[in-house]
């Protein structure tokens, strides 16, 4: 396999290899990493070798690593609007790919993901960790087993707030996150579509979205440690979201995430789940009864130990490592992925579905997002972008 873009999240990935590796979980080798910056390359090609005892091939164009010959799978961490310019020819060339979420920068492109895929005969993965922790993997089992009744409402969100998260500050010292062209969207998409993924997961797909999205801080700072502003960045795209999704089951999701924005400080609802007969808060069980458990202790206690092994495998508890051992091993079985092309696709429609119903101001079918038909706000990235 190789790995292009390394920058933060994908150095987080290159633990995580090292930690399957470790487990014995897969047999793989990391034969080249790819960055436009040579030393962040050469830094990974330092840490595989470290682990794997063979130094990796080291490579700013992506593009060359389709003449060597030996590569089976690439895992992708670069930002949004290259996901799918890069994605593409491996997968018409039967190279697996995972790649960071969101799956693109715009349903169009990412449906052009997916054909390729097809096309190619190739997997496709987004890399969706999210649902993989045990208190989301005890969310879901305590659902579908009916210890809360049937699932009505779900409330989720928060706001920054912090001095490094929220405020005016550029998010995560990337300041391409803030231009529309590269990035997409702001939290709706770049947080927020791992939670669009859980309020999937958790109560099915959603049919309907009724979304406001805010720029309370038109220009952003990117400052040293010492506060004195090194970039001012004009933001182009929303730094808070709020909405009400309804559920094909008939729940209802109401979601604010307005992680980019707010002063003061931060504030959080963490994930709380009502159903006929208790409820979740956080990971608290809370059921009409009067029984009150820590929801992942309960689910640790009472889920078939079967179950447990197939969400951790070979002991994995960290939600990157699971995501990346799910990709490998469904490659090697020739198995689809938890998360493939299509569920990170039908996440992304969920957060663009909130998008685009603030840009018309009306409800927003999400099948229609799903199906290109409602694609207003996207429209400018996909012509900026040449993305057909």
């Amino acid at each position: 396999m190789a790995i292009i873009g390394c920058g933060g999240m994908a150095s987080y990935h290159l633990k995580q290899l090292e930690e399957v590796r470790n487990k014995k979980a897969v047999d793989f080798e990391i034969v080249a990493v790819c960055d436009l910056k040579r030393e962040r390359a050469k830094d990974f090609a330092n840490r595989a070798e470290k682990f794997q005892g063979k130094r990796p091939l080291e490579v700013a164009d992506s593009a060359k690593l389709l003449d060597t010959g030996d590569l089976d799978a690439v895992d992708i961490a670069t930002d949004h609007c290259s996901h799918h310019a890069i994605a593409i020819p491996f997968l018409k060339s039967g190279v697996h790919a995972m790649v960071e979420k969101p799956l693109a920068i715009t349903m169009r492109a990412a449906r052009n993901m997916i054909d390729a895929a097809k096309d190619g005969g190739a997997t496709l993965a987004v890399a969706e960790n999210y649902r993989r922790t045990v208190a989301h993997r005890a969310l879901k089992w305590i659902v579908a087993n009916g210890h809360i009744g049937e699932l009505h409402m779900i409330f989720s969100g928060g706001v920054g707030g912090a001095p490094n998260w929220g405020r005016d500050v550029v998010m995560a010292g990337t300041p391409w996150r803030h231009d529309k062209l590269t990035s997409g969207a702001g939290p709706v998409l770049d947080n927020g579509v791992h939670e669009a993924d859980l309020f999937r997961y958790f109560a099915g797909d959603v049919t309907q979205a009724i979304g406001v999205t805010k720029t309370f801080e038109g220009t952003r700072y990117l400052r040293d440690q010492k506060g004195t502003v090194l970039e001012s960045v004009r933001s182009t795209v929303e730094d808070a979201g709020f909405a009400i999704l309804q559920h094909e089951s008939g729940s209802i999701t109401l979601w604010a995430p307005a992680y980019w924005a707010g002063h003061g400080e931060n504030s959080a609802l963490g994930k709380w789940l009502y159903g006929s007969k208790g409820a979740v808060k956080e990971d608290n069980l809370i059921l009409d009864s009067g029984f009150r458990m820590n929801a992942s202790s309960f689910f640790l206690l009472n889920a078939p130990m079967e179950e447990k092994e197939q969400y951790f495998p070979f002991r994995l508890t960290d939600s990157v490592a699971i995501e990346l051992y799910d990709f490998l091993v469904s490659i090697q079985r020739g198995r689809k992925p938890e998360t493939d092309g299509m569920e990170g696709y039908k996440a992304m429609a969920i957060s663009y579905a909130v998008i685009e119903s603030s840009h018309v101001n009306a409800p927003v079918d999400v099948k229609e997002v799903e199906d290109l038909k409602v694609e207003g706000y996207q429209r400018e990235i996909n012509e900026k972008l040449a993305i057909a």
